[in-house]
């Protein structure tokens, strides 16, 4: 046993409890609203207060009602649509967490609880248990919640879908195209072929929007230099994907949760 486990599993399981509440727990945000008088002083005149769900219950709503377009209400529940973008993988991933969920429970001889959620409180409670999870797998399921946690958050989008960046997955060994997921509003972001996270815990997120841009930037060259050849004519290879305008790089994301 590591002793640096053990002394870092009190960090470790408080670390995970958080990831396990936002996952399972609802929560409530508040939005304070503004006016501006004819001074033109900028005054506060009330506070938008707003339940959410979980992100499990929010992935599992984006899974079953698809994701809604820039012009419906905010805060509405999704509309249904033919082709709803990012619902196979919503399922998908949702899928892959409850059968995770499943193993996790199994090898802990765990009870399942009747629900996803019920049974990552469980899990969460039993963390703090050495006699039930030990230092190892202590630090394992932080690591794999946190994983739960920013897959999740990447995918969901309220508004718009999640952002599908035109760049390749930064990680060497994968480095694949059209696989990145990101959600600017929750700074996290993941790749569907190898897994890998993004998110603000560590910073990465900062690492992966870099890589983006620097992308995007080369692309931009790119598409200049076509441009400007010499029949003056040329393709103009777009630098935003999805319909995005913008900036390059994140810069090109909304604040509405894609």
């Amino acid at each position: 046993m590591s002793p640096n486990l053990a002394r870092l599993r009190p960090l470790l399981v408080d670390e995970l409890r958080g990831y396990a509440a936002q996952l399972a727990d609802s929560y409530r945000t508040h939005e304070p609203t503004y006016t501006k008088t004819r001074g033109g002083r900028i005054k506060l005149v009330g506070v938008h207060t707003e339940d959410h769900p979980g992100l499990l219950a929010q992935l599992d709503d984006v899974a079953v009602y698809g994701v809604t377009s820039s012009a419906d209400t905010p805060g509405a529940r999704p509309v249904p649509q033919s082709r709803p973008p990012g619902t196979w993988e919503a399922v998908a991933l949702y899928t892959d967490i409850d059968a995770e969920i499943a193993g996790w429970c199994w090898a802990l001889d765990l009870p399942r609880r009747g629900s996803t959620q019920g049974d990552v409180r469980q899990l969460a409670g039993a963390a703090g248990e050495p006699r039930i999870v030990t230092d190892v797998q202590v630090d394992a399921l932080c690591r794999t919640m946190r994983l739960w946690r920013t897959r999740a958050q990447s995918l969901i989008g309220w508004i718009t879908a999640a952002y599908q960046p035109r760049a390749t997955c930064p990680v060497l060994t994968c480095g694949r195209a059209g696989t990145l997921r990101v959600n600017l509003a929750r700074k996290a972001g993941y790749c569907t072929a190898c897994l890998s996270v993004w998110d603000d815990v560590d910073g990465s997120i900062t690492v992966l929007a870099e890589h983006i841009s620097a992308q995007t930037d080369a692309r931009a060259v790119a598409s200049e230099r076509v441009r400007s050849g010499r029949s003056g004519h040329g393709a103009w290879l777009p630098d935003h994907p999805n319909g995005q305008t913008g900036p390059k790089g994140f810069a090109g994301l909304s604040d509405s949760g894609a």
